[in-house]
């Protein structure tokens, strides 16, 4: 993940080939420590450099510093024993061998035995915060500015957790909808048609029905995106920016798997996903479009148009903690002009009276309203109009008829919906 900056699950599945590990527990055990471990990283961060001098940790292999996280998450955070410690040593001096290890073993020692509490009370207070809520400087500074003190506390302190697992039932695989219900003990979500709470099923059962196509795992924000874009049966479709296809087979679902769907996507790997996820589903009305978003090499116009653009993804860093590291103030700036770029070209095949559906993984308004506001005052043939189902919050900057979620309130992502319409 650090030599070259690949996802933690990507990383794994690739030392575990090297290393020729399968056993599935080991696997998901190792990648809750990686995804936790990447969680709490800043203030891990801080609780050693209180333990252990710079020069040290400056002079120490990329190897032994993740083991230093490691321990250091494992006892201030999970609160491992003693002995469980030890242990985690004891396999360290195998791995990496005694004689690389020995220069550090006091350090280790010193991480170990001392007293599991801490005080950053002595840190300035913007620093103090992002410690304690495990976040970067510039996103508590950030959120704090948007939203208050009370409220960025709650959104950050929220993110120190994994969120729900929901998904919804696919009615082109699955005709019976109570059956798959019960075998993953799902709890259906209120005013979202097909949409579950799996907060009971095991590993195994969701594996198994998500192979066969009968459900998708997918965000619950994802979900109700899908529902608000509500295309009919023989409507023609265009989804920009379509891998991983979870919004593809959504839409095909609703649409009785009749008419046609242009699932636009940059990179020749994500479209391969895609075609995975289409082919799983049963949906036979997407074509798949290899092609810059922001360029759409489309003729004619569609009735609904779904754009889901790249996104610093500050909604989901309680689903995935590492991405919180590495967004920044300027990639978000570079972020927001691709977003309105892939947004106005989306717009140009939308026929009159159809459906532009704008939304992000993202909670900052540079990358949603400020968007939406923009677009709005360059193409006033275009409207917002109210969503259904609508669940989650109502936007920002007084448009209300955008839909936010956020993870200490609805349990899911953080994410941003907004619908427009094209007069006639």
């Amino acid at each position: 993940m650090a030599y070259t900056g690949i996802g933690e699950r990507s990383a794994l599945l690739k030392a575990s080939r090297q290393l020729g590990l399968n056993n599935s527990n080991d696997l998901r055990q190792a990648h809750r420590l990686i995804m936790e471990t990447n969680r709490f990283e800043n203030c891990v961060d801080w609780l050693i450099s209180q333990k252990i001098s710079e020069e040290t940790i400056g002079h120490a292999s990329h190897g032994i510093r993740s083991l230093l996280k490691i321990i250091s998450y494992s006892k201030y955070v999970d609160a491992k024993s003693a002995n469980q410690l030890e242990s985690m040593v004891a396999w360290a001096r195998q791995i990496f061998g005694w004689r690389d290890l020995q220069p550090y073993e006091e350090d280790i020692a010193r991480l170990v035995s001392s007293s599991p509490r801490f005080n950053s009370r002595d840190l300035p207070e913007l620093e103090r915060a992002a410690v304690e809520t495990c976040h970067p400087a510039w996103y508590v500074e950030r959120l704090t500015n948007i939203y208050g003190r009370s409220l960025t506390l709650k959104i950050l302190i929220r993110n120190l957790l994994p969120v729900s697992t929901f998904a919804r039932v696919n009615p082109i695989r699955n005709r019976d909808e109570t059956l798959v219900v019960e075998q993953l003990k799902a709890v259906r979500v209120n005013g979202v048609d097909s949409a579950y709470l799996l907060e009971k099923s095991t590993q195994q059962t969701r594996a198994k029905l998500s192979a066969s196509g009968e459900i998708v795992i997918q965000d619950l924000a994802s979900i109700v995106a899908g529902l608000v874009a509500s295309p009919r049966a023989g409507q023609s479709v265009l989804d920009v920016c379509a891998s991983p296809g979870n919004k593809t087979t959504h839409l095909a679902a609703q649409m009785g798997n009749q008419g046609e769907i242009y699932s636009v996507e940059l990179s020749a790997d994500r479209i391969l996903h895609w075609k995975q996820e289409v082919a799983r589903s049963g949906c036979s009305i997407a074509s798949p479009i290899m092609a810059d978003a922001s360029s759409l090499p489309i003729n004619g116009k569609v009735d609904v148009a779904m754009v889901d653009p790249p996104c610093s993804n500050t909604g989901v860093f309680a689903r995935d903690p590492v991405s919180k590291w590495r967004v920044t103030l300027g990639r978000i700036a570079e972020l927001s002009l691709r977003q309105s770029s892939i947004l106005q070209a989306a717009s140009k095949h939308v026929r009159s009276g159809g459906t532009l559906v704008y939304c992000t993984c993202s909670i900052l308004p540079e990358e949603n309203e400020l968007v939406v506001e923009t677009f709005l005052r360059k193409n006033p043939e275009f409207s917002l109009v109210p969503q259904s189902p609508f669940i989650g919050s109502p936007g920002l900057r007084g448009l209300t008829k955008c839909q936010r979620f956020y993870s200490h309130l609805h349990d899911c992502n953080g994410y941003f919906i907004s619908k427009m319409e094209r007069a006639d």
